[in-house]
């Protein structure tokens, strides 16, 4: 016992980690020597674990040079000095922890490098079976590896556990919006349910049109008679002057004109036709229309017109008959086709056709000047306003079901009726047999087959 004390290459038994006396060779010491070695290169890596910077390859070499302590050491206690120094830096008995890591403020080495806490045990292990606790330590440093790859793949890396493509960047794909589809009522047609501007102003250039027909021909007598008289120049200052007047004279006169023409009466008082004058002030309030002046013509044939200026000076003709005939629906659907007509300009159109159509033409002048199908195209929007076609298309039908119109009637007169007839809303009385023209819908019965389709 006291030679193997005095030895100096034997290791201590503290040192050891409980090995037999049979490691006292020189062979232990170099063990020793190495596994110390060993203890610093891996105390170095440690240092370099807590600055994550640690490589694969520093770990590869902490496993050999623990492996060359294991080798070097033919005793018990070399080999479990050299586990030891592979197990992270405790002691052999696994009962001291590294002094220089305590000085650091760094944990045991065996939670550090190993990450689970099984790694010093197995160093322990293998203290006692002798040169396998070599592979234990490098097993243990492989471990701190693994740990580490691990933690890489999971940070985004292309680990083992890592999702396929999840550290990539996201593309996006820009798509082009799809356009929108177009409504059936974005274009002016006869069909549409609303109006629109272009009608609005296709019928003022009409009527300015119309008046400057009608001013022609004063100017141009006034023309040929000073250019021959007194001079061209003064001819021709007349002309201009003369076209000009009789242009605005025409359109402020031909609503009072075509008025006297129908021999409509002004209603004086609301409280004298309540109704009309009630659904035509509700009607108003839904075309965004002013309240126009209303109008009676004494005649028992059902039947009604728009006249005046514009839409903010505008007149509504109805008959008597039609006010005793016609149910409030009824009614309702008349006033809403005349409302429409108004406004889309209409009215102003039909006065100076009025007017021109009494002086030269007839019936057939002003056919030409209002135009075709604008009853039609009427019938659509004041249905569509008043959202209940029915009722117009009932009205129309007892206008085409009433009498013949008594004599001394408007409506039974072709040198008073003839000038007006393309502004009623029924301008088929008297001419229901009558041929019809290809794509003529202002006729009474198209329009109620129609309305009949609705």
């Amino acid at each position: 016992m006291a030679d193997q004390n005095d030895t100096p290459g034997t290791p201590r038994s503290d040192e050891a980690g409980g090995g037999s006396g049979a490691g006292g060779s020189s062979s232990g010491g170099s063990a020793g020597t190495g596994g110390s070695g060993g203890s610093r290169k891996r105390s170095r890596n440690r240092n370099r674990n807590r600055n994550r910077n640690r490589t694969a390859g520093s770990g590869q070499a902490g496993g050999a040079s623990a492996g060359g302590a294991s080798a070097g050491g033919a005793s018990a206690g070399g080999a479990s000095a050299s586990g030891a120094s592979a197990g992270g830096g405790g002691s052999a008995a696994g009962g001291k922890p590294n002094q220089n890591a305590q000085k650091k403020g760094q944990p045991q080495a065996g939670q550090r490098s190993g990450g689970p806490a099984g790694t010093p045990s197995r160093a322990r292990g293998s203290a006692a079976t002798g040169g396998r606790g070599a592979s234990g330590g490098g097993s243990g440093g492989g471990g701190g590896n693994r740990s580490r790859r691990g933690r890489r793949s999971r940070s985004g890396g292309s680990g083992g556990g890592a999702r396929p493509g999840a550290g990539q960047p996201r593309t996006a794909v820009a798509l082009a919006p799809s356009p929108l589809p177009t409504p059936l009522d974005a274009q002016p047609s006869l069909g549409a349910p609303t109006i629109f501007p272009a009608e609005v102003a296709a019928n003022r250039r009409r009527a300015i049109t119309l008046c400057a027909w009608t001013a022609a021909f004063p100017a141009v007598l006034l023309f040929a008679l000073l250019s021959v008289a007194v001079s061209p120049i003064a001819g021709v200052i007349a002309f201009v002057f003369a076209g000009v007047v009789c242009m605005d004279g025409v359109w402020r006169v031909a609503p009072r004109l075509a008025l006297r023409r129908i021999g409509a009466i002004p209603v004086a008082d609301e409280d004298e036709y309540p109704r009309l004058y009630n659904v035509t002030e509700g009607l108003c309030a839904s075309f965004g229309l002013a309240m126009p002046a209303l109008h009676i013509v004494e005649d028992d044939v059902p039947n009604a017109c728009a006249l005046g200026r514009d839409a903010r000076r505008a007149d509504l003709v109805v008959t008597s008959g039609l006010l005793r005939t016609l149910p409030l629906t009824e009614l309702e659907g008349v006033i809403a086709h005349e409302l429409a007509h108004v406004k889309r300009g209409d009215n102003g159109v039909s006065c100076v056709g009025i007017t021109l159509a009494t002086f030269v033409g007839g019936e057939k002048t002003l056919r030409r000047c209002v135009g075709k199908n604008r009853e039609y195209r009427a019938d659509v929007v004041g249905a569509s306003v008043v959202r209940y076609p029915s009722g117009l298309l009932g009205a129309l039908r007892a206008m085409t079901e009433a009498p013949t119109p008594a004599p001394g009637s408007l409506f039974a007169s072709p040198s008073r009726f003839g000038p007006t007839r393309w502004v009623w809303i029924d301008p088929s009385i008297g001419h229901r047999q009558d041929v019809l023209d290809p794509g003529d819908l202002d006729a009474t019965s198209v329009r109620v087959a129609a309305l009949s389709e609705w």
